[in-house]
């Protein structure tokens, strides 16, 4: 019971830790997100889709298929080779975003299949082995959560990797394409998105390592309310 314990209260620390030391605010973002001079000098631009075609092009990457839906985030999926966009236009953010999907989009194949699958997997494992713990057959609680923190370090590794190498080489991308169609103050935009970056690099390897790390604390809980 005291070894469950101290690694919860372990854990719950480190948690807390990383989000003061990381400073995760998603509120700074938006308001740099929310400039409407930057926002209307992108107003001009081509639709998402156009954009994203025109950035897969640069990249050699053509064969990549791009679909625009009313009310989503822009992402990247794997296992159908799909980048999924919304239909915004307002902010001037969505050139690094669109070029960050891009990125994602010509990554290493065998990364992005085995993150997709091991996170999975992973998902999977949690909840099997909470429903054994809760119905009696696992007993050796140490061993699992053991086993969940390492595999959540795997996950972080391999994720945070993605995201870092994807965020970072969008700026330039983004910057080339404002270049190319003479938009005003692409400097400026460029300095923006860096600003962006630095705030947001944090926030995504903060909530990547949480997101696993409150799996682990809610199935220590379980475990804890078991020895009970």
């Amino acid at each position: 019971y005291m070894e469950l314990l101290i690694i919860l209260i372990i854990i719950i620390i480190t948690q807390i830790t990383l989000k003061i030391v990381l400073k995760t605010n998603k509120k700074e973002i938006m308001k740099i997100v929310e400039n409407e001079r930057l926002n209307d000098r992108t107003q001009e631009l081509p639709d998402n889709v156009v954009i994203c075609k025109e950035i897969l092009k640069k990249l050699n990457n053509e064969k990549v298929k791009v679909e625009e839906e009313e009310k989503t985030n822009c992402f990247y999926f794997i296992a159908t080779d799909k980048i999924i966009l919304n239909k915004d236009k307002k902010f001037f953010t969505r050139i690094q975003t669109i070029a960050h999907e891009c990125v994602h989009s010509i990554q290493n194949k065998n990364v992005l299949w085995f993150n997709y699958i091991f996170t999975n997997l992973l998902n999977l494992f949690w909840l099997v082995i909470t429903i054994l713990t809760v119905v009696g057959v696992i007993k050796n609680y140490i061993l699992f959560v053991s086993i969940m923190l390492i595999l959540a370090m795997v996950f972080y590794v391999i994720r945070s990797y993605l995201e870092i190498e994807a965020m970072t080489k969008a700026k330039y991308i983004a910057k080339e394409y404002l270049e190319e169609h003479n938009v005003k103050e692409t400097k400026k935009i460029t300095e923006e998105y860096e600003k962006i970056n630095n705030i947001g690099i944090k926030y995504t390897c903060y909530k990547l390592i949480s997101s696993k790390l409150y799996l682990i604390i809610l199935y220590i809980i379980i475990c804890l309310i078991k020895l009970l």
